[in-house]
């Protein structure tokens, strides 16, 4: 961009505009995947929804691509572009809870572990994701998978309001009494069709303590241990959530000598309600086989809400795919063992994390998120530091779920898919009828597709044949 343009928005904006000719300008233009690389013209790190209205209008008059950032931390960079404006809500963090009416309003730069601490305070909680770092704007936009799911349902099921700015700069409330239709698209139809400033929640009592930790068995006890999850998690306590992690164990002393370093299956447990109740409930996996460790008890709940951040360490490199399957069969195990064995590097993992209880008693129709039935989500994700690491780390990913297509249903998850051409399949989401109203809501709110750096969703065409207008181009 020319100086004085840059001199015009920085008179406009309260918060501060950032191009390749600052101090700050490499870190602010990082997001959390390092295999991302992207040089805006301008980060505009926004104070308030003044700036973010200001921001979006001098990327529209200067025809600059325009990608929205709320906690940086979209696997596929959509948090960034390259040569347009960056409109960064990561200072906009506030926070509001109501602990009379259980209901949390948070800026959409607040992170995970920004609304764990305030709700907590009061002894509730937002069922939300499980890395502490991410930012709730792309979670639940996108649906929200979370430690609570099975209890309470996804993110995007708990979300009462949001305050959005549409792209010709009107400020509009979406609730299920106000703007319905743009309500629905926004539970799962991602970033498309407006910048969303602030997100109102229904919140849940739990905490301070919850039971939880992790049950550690050899990967050769696969062919055991799998089946044994599967049919207990079916007729489980949707209190209880118990998630697979194929990994490396760390040489950590709580670790045996033998398996140090090893591929294993780590069962992750954590009890939405008393740890006296969620005591009796995770025995039976407990006394389930020879397991090399066994770490639960009573835990704090913001330790519990982070507990999977190891997992996911900063300035690493990433490349993740996510695949529903019906069930944990004979083939999948096979799949799961062959990848666990291959694991590339010591911090790459696959996730295999039920999906039933309160997730699948939403109706289809209800949100545009898609995908409501009993079965399970993989999450393959491989981090590496070494660039030089790259295309094996990349191909095995890419191996792992080509296998795992191949006996799944071919459902996706936004939110785990790297934005190229071979995993971002917005058509394994949506349906065609789903697409096509989505299409429809926005050409009503974004004719231009001028919001597509994201899981796009191009804007149906007006009975004339082009596309609506918008006020500033009247």
């Amino acid at each position: 961009m020319k100086s004085e343009a840059v001199d015009e928005l920085r008179g406009r904006f309260h918060g501060s505009v950032i191009t390749p000719a600052d101090g700050g300008y490499d870190q602010a233009r990082r997001v959390f995947n390092w295999m991302i690389d992207r040089r805006p013209a301008a980060v505009a790190r926004c104070r308030g929804v003044v700036d973010v209205v200001t921001a979006l209008r001098f990327g529209r008059e200067n025809d600059l691509p325009i990608a929205i950032r709320g906690g940086g931390h979209s696997v596929a960079g959509h948090g960034t572009c390259d040569h347009g404006i960056v409109i960064d809500m990561s200072a906009m963090r506030s926070i509001h809870v109501d602990p009379t009416r259980r209901i949390v309003r948070a800026d959409a730069g607040a992170t995970l572990g920004d609304l764990d601490r305030d709700t907590q305070l009061h002894g509730l909680a937002v069922p939300l994701g499980q890395m502490s770092d991410t930012g709730i704007a792309g979670l639940t936009l996108n649906g929200g998978f979370g430690m609570m799911q099975r209890k309470w349902g996804l993110t995007c099921d708990n979300l009462l309001s949001v305050d959005l700015v549409t792209v010709d700069g009107q400020l509009l409330t979406a609730s299920a009494e106000h703007n319905p239709d743009l309500f629905w698209a926004l539970r799962g139809g991602g970033g498309n069709f407006g910048v969303v400033t602030s997100f109102t929640y229904q919140a849940h009592e739990l905490g301070p303590t919850m039971y939880a930790g992790i049950v550690c068995y050899p990967l050769s006890d696969a062919d055991t241990v799998l089946p044994f999850i599967r049919d207990f998690m079916s007729t489980a306590p949707e209190e209880l959530s118990g998630d697979v992690v194929v990994q490396h164990t760390l040489p950590v002393g709580e670790v045996p000598p033998e398996h140090r370093g090893e591929p294993v299956l780590t069962v992750f447990l954590r009890y939405c309600g008393s740890p006296e109740d969620g005591e009796r409930a995770v025995q039976p996996i407990r006394n389930f086989g020879k397991p090399i460790m066994d770490l639960v008890g009573p835990m704090p709940f913001i330790e519990v809400q982070s507990i999977l951040d190891p997992m996911s360490p900063p300035a690493m490199h990433n490349y993740w795919s996510a695949e529903f399957v019906s069930t944990i069969d004979t083939a999948v195990i096979e799949a799961l063992v062959a990848a666990g064995r291959e694991l590339p590097t010591a911090q790459s993992v696959i996730q295999v994390i039920p999906f039933n209880g309160a997730v699948t008693k939403v109706s289809p129709d209800e949100t545009a998120f898609a995908h409501r039935h009993d079965s399970w989500l993989i999450h393959v994700m491989a981090q590496w530091r070494d660039p030089r690491d790259t295309e094996h780390s990349r191909g095995w990913v890419r191996r792992t779920g080509g296998l795992l297509r191949a006996v799944g249903q071919g459902d996706a998850y936004l939110n785990l898919l790297t934005d190229d051409e071979e995993t971002d399949r917005i058509a394994a989401f949506w349906s065609d009828d789903r697409m096509r109203r989505l299409a429809g809501i926005k050409a009503q709110y974004d004719p231009e597709n001028l919001l597509r750096i994201n899981h796009n969703i191009k804007p149906a065409a007006s009975r004339s044949g082009g596309l609506l207008r918008t006020q500033w181009q009247q």
